[in-house]
């Protein structure tokens, strides 16, 4: 019987974590809009080091490398300016239970006297079949945090299920001294980077950033392109398919009515 073990590594222990950190956690989830945001903090926060990284025997035996240079699938950065932990993690575990014992020890170690966090954010695609015009951002908090999100011009979600690695940090948060909430937009089934470029924005106001979203933005528009160029060419393969028929006044008049 395989024993689940997770682990944290933090590679240099002389590293201070200030109290009252953030912890962000960027998951592989719909829309991939975590690890879109999370790698775009990485690039532009200057003093974003990493500073360790998580192992686990349930994580899948996938690699991960940017520049033909190896990377851990988990990984931990500490910004001492801005007093924010990033973790990315770019694979998903193999069993949705792995990450029942992952928030254990997250929060047994924000909460130690290591590190002494305030709060965890996490991020969730809400996915939509149609194209999306506009991304809106949306939050998911303890009733203490509402006035202040709300500040951001963040629209509540009235009612929902939150699922994944990030329900179980967020229900992990609520049984400990550690508060949580979620930040949301609409995503498509394929890399959501114009949903990502909306919540970074009301990230910079409320961290205080000055993340630049326009990369991001022009990506959305490369993909959305590519999206409807691929629906117009199936709309075309239709076309051709009843065109191809014999009698196609008879066989579909009765949608014409």
């Amino acid at each position: 019987m395989k024993v689940n073990k997770n682990e944290i590594v933090i590679e240099d222990p002389s590293v201070q974590i200030d109290e009252n950190a953030t912890i962000i956690f960027g998951f592989a989830g719909v829309g991939l809009i975590g690890p879109i945001i999370t790698n775009t903090l990485i690039d532009q926060i200057e003093d974003l080091k990493q500073i360790g990284f998580v192992t686990s025997t349930e994580l899948p035996p996938i690699a991960v490398f940017y520049d033909g240079v190896l990377k851990h699938p988990f990984r931990l950065y500490y910004s001492k300016e801005k007093n924010l932990i990033v973790g990315i993690c770019e694979v998903p575990f193999e069993t949705n239970s792995a990450y029942d014992g992952l928030s254990e020890l997250m929060c047994k170690w924000a909460l130690s006297e290591d590190v002494k966090a305030k709060e965890f954010l996490i991020f969730q695609g809400i996915l939509k079949r149609e194209m999306i015009d506009e991304h809106h951002v949306y939050y998911a908090a303890e009733e203490h945090k509402v006035e202040f999100l709300e500040n951001f011009d963040i629209q509540k979600l009235k009612q929902g299920i939150i699922y994944g690695a990030e329900a179980t940090f967020l229900n992990r948060a609520l049984s400990n001294k550690i508060d949580a909430f979620a930040l949301f937009t609409e995503v498509t089934r394929y890399p959501t980077p114009e949903g990502a470029a909306a919540i970074i924005e009301k990230m910079n106001q409320i961290f205080n950033l000055n993340i630049d979203t326009t990369k991001l933005i022009e990506e959305g528009k490369k993909i959305k392109n590519k999206m409807l160029e691929m629906a117009e060419k199936a709309q075309e393969y239709q076309r051709k398919q009843l065109r191809g028929t014999k009698h196609p006044s008879e066989e579909y008049t009765q949608y014409f009515q």
